[in-house]
């Protein structure tokens, strides 16, 4: 987020946007090949039984894991939804040219590693889930600001940095409280947030496309406010039901 996406702005801006395809098409090729020479290769008895099913469904019989999967999913798609249109809005509103707005996105995906940091702190308290739901209304709150008020461009900027730093915060503490509960299925815990990390990119920024097709980037941050407040009762209601039953 903070080296990937300006890099992206700036490669576009020197070569056109069929180029960043390229390299980025590259850059995992040569990925794929250093993962299949690097990862170490363990030799396994060849009648071995992989009780991944099991594992999927004793992670899904939580309570608490669902709540976090589903909270998980709804902020990613706020997280998405602001950040993949924070560029459209600069170009679009404040005229900045494609290379003009990759230290903007820098300095907003700077907002990521504070976040992350934040998390540290969050997830040792006991009202976690009521913290990281307030952080995420906070954010939806600054992305709906964002993109309905006419700022300067640093001003939007700003505001970007504090709405993507407050979203931020939900993803390590999810991913914290998962490894916890998942006993010795750790790795299926963090494959499936991942999976519903992935999800809600994608439905961020699908979704966020059709409402500024719909109403403008004003819609655009009604949806990202709309997706925090479902994670806040998911949190309220979900997480903490599932603690005070466990």
């Amino acid at each position: 987020g903070v080296v990937g996406v300006p890099a992206v702005a700036v490669v576009a801006s020197a070569g056109g946007w069929r180029v960043p395809f390229s390299v980025i098409g590259s850059l995992l090729l040569v990925c794929a090949v250093l993962h299949w020479f690097w990862y170490p290769k363990s030799q396994r008895p060849e009648a071995r039984n992989f009780p991944f099913i099991s594992r999927y469904k004793q992670m899904a019989s939580i309570d608490l894991f669902r709540s976090a999967l589903a909270a998980n999913f709804l902020q990613r798609i706020a997280f998405y939804g602001t950040f993949s249109y924070l560029a459209a809005y600069l170009i679009s509103e404040h005229g900045l040219s494609v290379g003009e707005t990759a230290a903007p996105l820098a300095i907003v995906g700077v907002g990521v590693v504070i976040g992350s940091f934040t998390a540290g702190l969050v997830v040792v308290l006991k009202r976690r889930a009521q913290v990281v739901a307030a952080c995420a209304l906070a954010g939806g709150l600054a992305s709906l600001f964002l993109f309905s008020f006419d700022l300067s461009a640093w001003g939007t900027v700003g505001v970007a940095l504090i709405s993507i730093t407050f979203i931020s915060v939900g993803w390590p503490t999810f991913l914290a409280i998962s490894t916890e509960i998942s006993g010795n299925s750790q790795a299926t815990a963090v494959g499936m947030l991942g999976a519903s990390n992935q999800m809600g990119g994608v439905g961020g920024a699908a979704l966020g496309g059709a409402f500024l097709a719909l109403g403008g980037f004003s819609t655009v941050g009604f949806f990202c406010l709309g997706a925090v407040l479902l994670s806040a009762v998911v949190l309220q209601f979900g997480m903490s039901a599932a603690r005070s039953s466990a």
